[in-house]
């Protein structure tokens, strides 16, 4: 029989999916007719659109394993969770690149710098995006998934079958192991997304300077752009960093025998990632805002034909 405490973890991680099916199906949904109607996708919306998707499988992961942590923990972590885990990792991995790819865009498209390199790479946009959706993640994929296998299995989930999960034991050093495995990948593009936010903030502070100079005091198109994804990126760097904070305790809840930290704490923060950045992410892009806000128009006019 569940207890309240897992109940109120089924209640607010199945209200999280809800609404990053909500939000990362909306994007998919009007990116998608944008494509039909227009027969193309720009780059920043195939990166959105790719972005939602792996979102929901990640949530989807987290939401499976909620469930399996409460009614069933020893299957949860059992060798029959092979696929499981690999597709968490896969879903993972492509959720932190593709979101690493759109502040490197934004970055790329909004700020403006004289230098040779930056004007190389903004030439070269496309191809760069490309590059760093698919090969830094084809290379993750083919060092992660062999050695997460070996070690996460042999040494995290190691189970003692006449005890439940929270009496597993595992050494410090078999943790930092697992540890270092599981967040080295994410390590490089979360150093990419910071570097872009702190480049447009100079490239935000360097065009506020100008203006200044020339004597404009007014907000410009360019201002804007540059607000709206300061306000992307950070948002982004805020939940990895809830993220990390919610993988950290999940881990921690396995590694220290007797130490009761409240697993579902962890899942919490992990499930606020593909979906409340998702959410903002609609909030600062024009035409997902648009639609978003037609979609209200029309079924607040609804409801009220109904009345």
């Amino acid at each position: 029989m569940p207890s309240g405490g897992d109940n109120a973890l089924l209640v607010l991680v199945v209200g999280q999916f809800l609404m990053g099916i909500l939000g990362n199906g909306f994007m998919v949904l009007v990116n998608g007719i944008d494509w039909i109607k227009s027969k193309k996708l720009a780059t920043g919306d195939i990166i959105l659109v790719s972005l939602a998707i792996s979102r929901i499988g990640m949530l989807s992961t987290l939401t499976c394993a909620s469930f399996q942590l409460v009614f069933s923990p020893d299957e949860l972590l059992s060798d029959k969770m092979n696929v499981s885990e690999g597709f968490w990792t896969l879903t993972y991995l492509t959720s932190i690149w593709f979101a690493t790819c759109l502040s490197v865009f934004y970055f790329l498209k909004i700020a403006n710098f004289s230098h040779s390199l930056f004007l190389w790479l903004k030439w070269r946009i496309n191809q760069l995006v490309v590059g760093l959706m698919v090969g830094p993640l084809l290379f993750s994929m083919f060092v992660n998934f062999p050695v997460l296998e070996r070690a996460y299995y042999n040494a995290l989930l190691r189970r003692n079958k006449t005890k439940a999960y929270r009496d597993f034991q595992v050494n410090g050093n078999q943790y930092i192991i697992v540890q270092v495995i599981t967040n080295t990948s994410s390590l490089l593009p979360f150093f990419l997304s910071l570097v872009s936010f702190f480049l447009i903030v100079l490239s935000l502070w360097r065009h506020m300077h100008q203006m200044k100079h020339s004597g404009t005091g007014s907000r410009d198109p360019s201002m804007e752009a540059h607000v709206r994804a300061i306000k992307a990126i950070l948002s982004f760097l805020i939940f990895v960093v809830l993220f990390y904070l919610g993988s950290f305790i999940t881990l921690w809840q396995f590694s220290i025998p007797g130490k009761d930290l409240n697993i579902r704490y962890g899942i919490q923060l992990m499930c606020l990632c593909p979906s409340g950045h998702s959410l903002i992410l609609i909030l600062y892009n024009i035409k997902l805002k648009q639609a978003a806000l037609k979609v209200w128009w029309q079924v607040r006019d609804c409801r009220k034909r109904s009345k």
